[in-house]
């Protein structure tokens, strides 16, 4: 067991997962379910083969990487670069700071060669989410680079809205393939062509109320992926939690979640924690070898169904409904709560406030989100908006919470000075097992939406409640 420090003075916790970023951004990907530790990265290797073909057709490419000349821009000149960027609702506070004073940092290291404008992307139209329809949108603004999601590369490429990237890298010396996250750079690969760059990685997480079970004598399991496993989270939520007395006062949440019983007005169903994040744990994907969704129909699968169900029916652990967050959370009754780093308010890491993985449920990797900087399709000079793009990258990638490329624990702690104890050591552990997300946000939300919709609100098996978000997959599928 890891000894926890004394105990401090609580302070308010920010929701964790709530609304609609979380549902629509949480993200996993590819591990087998009996993987310990990450494989080893292919980054290297599948992009200088990339590399490669690229050298090969260089004569037939009329789109090159930046070269020394006229057609840059030269110090002072302040090129208009439009970027096209998620508002603070959706990208969060973290995203949204990075790139507000990156824009500044990036002009200024430039020597004045760019001027970055902010172009915002109206993200909440009604309708199934879709990059692409936000970028068509945003057309009269006319942007050359773009920051997206991993999970929205699909959709951007099948438009055709990003640039390839292969060709600069190939003369780009200040690049290097072997300079992230295991499995990072494959993120913003699309059929064996980069389109994107990874500019900051956001592990999913458990937040444990640290000061409640000192209170009363919980003894937390170690933050690792390997102990944490779902049974163990159950068994800590039961410890912690106490129902609301008949009297009407404030029992003891152990989960902050709940499962909203009526869609939004966008049709959506929601669920904390994101059950699309734990069946990514259990499976290591939702594709097979073949692009398919044939993972949705295994044991494990059907086990994270039914653990959930579970947890709502059985344990009632999470309450179908509203739940009144605040009031549990300024009580301090609550056990634990979940979210993503880069969603995170900085009051969360405060008091006793732990960082654990997110429940493990098979595949002993942890979700990870991934935010990718690329360059427009429509840019009119490809040359000079790489040249911006690597320009603002080289400011933002290191400042990022969580940089891309990998880092030790004393730099977690610089680049997030509120965690405690020894929480920094536990991020550096996720990121080194992290999985992600190999669906877009619309697939995902079609199997959140069944799933809760007919399983855990309604009476449908898990089997034939996975069943059904199958067929959906595939019919959506040839759909589009």
């Amino acid at each position: 067991m890891r000894a926890r420090p004394s105990v401090a003075r609580r302070r308010v916790l920010r929701l964790l997962g709530s609304g609609t970023v979380g549902a629509i951004v949480a993200a996993c990907g590819e591990s087998s379910p009996e993987q310990t530790t990450p494989p080893p990265s292919t980054a290297r290797s599948e992009l200088d083969a990339a590399l490669q073909r690229a050298r090969t057709v260089a004569a037939t490419v009329t789109e090159r990487a930046p070269q020394t000349g006229s057609s840059l821009p030269q110090p002072g000149e302040q090129r208009v670069v439009p970027v096209a960027v998620m508002p603070l609702e959706y990208s969060g506070g973290r995203l949204f700071g990075l790139f507000a004073n990156g824009f500044i940092e990036a002009s200024r290291q430039s020597e004045g060669r760019y001027k970055y404008d902010d172009v915002p992307l109206n993200v909440f139209d009604a309708g199934p989410w879709s990059m692409s329809v936000a970028l068509t949108a945003a057309a009269a603004s006319s942007p050359e680079l773009v920051a997206y999601f991993s999970t929205d590369l699909d959709d951007l490429v099948s438009h055709r809205q990003l640039a390839p990237l292969d060709d600069f890298l190939v003369t780009d010396p200040g690049f290097d393939s072997g300079a992230f996250w295991p499995g990072l750079l494959e993120r913003g690969r699309h059929a064996g062509v980069q389109y994107g760059l990874p500019f900051a990685v956001s592990p999913a997480f458990t937040l444990i109320n640290g000061e409640l079970a000192a209170e009363r004598g919980i003894d937390l399991p170690e933050p690792s992926l390997q102990a944490f496993t779902a049974e163990t989270f159950l068994e800590l939520a039961q410890a912690f939690h106490e129902p609301d007395p008949p009297d009407g006062g404030t029992g003891t949440q152990g989960i902050l979640g709940a499962v909203q019983s009526e869609p939004s007005s966008q049709g959506d169903y929601f669920v904390n924690p994101p059950v699309t994040s734990a069946l990514l744990s259990a499976l290591g994907g939702f594709r097979d070898a073949a692009g398919g969704f044939t993972p949705l129909e295994t044991d494990q699968a059907r086990a994270v169904l039914e653990f959930y169900r579970d947890l709502t029916h059985r344990h009632e652990l999470i309450p179908v409904g509203s739940l009144d967050y605040l009031r549990y959370i300024q009580a301090g009754k609550w056990g634990m709560g979940f979210g993503t780093i880069a969603f995170s308010d900085l009051g969360e890491f405060r008091a006793d406030n732990r960082v654990y993985p997110f429940p493990g449920f098979g595949s002993g990797r942890n979700p990870t989100n991934t935010s990718m900087l690329g360059i427009t399709a429509s840019a009119d000079k490809p040359d000079a908006a790489y040249d911006a793009l690597r320009r603002l990258y080289a400011v933002i990638a290191p400042e990022s919470t969580l940089p891309p490329m990998p880092v030790d624990a004393p730099a977690v702690r610089r680049l997030m000075p509120e965690l405690r104890g020894d929480d920094e050591h536990v991020i550096v552990h996720l990121l080194q097992d992290s999985v992600f997300f190999d669906i877009s946000p619309a697939e995902a939300q079609l199997v959140r939406n069944t799933l809760v919709r007919d399983v855990l609100i309604g009476d449908t098996s898990p089997a034939e409640g996975l069943r059904r978000a199958l067929e959906e997959l595939q019919a959506s599928s040839v759909a589009n």
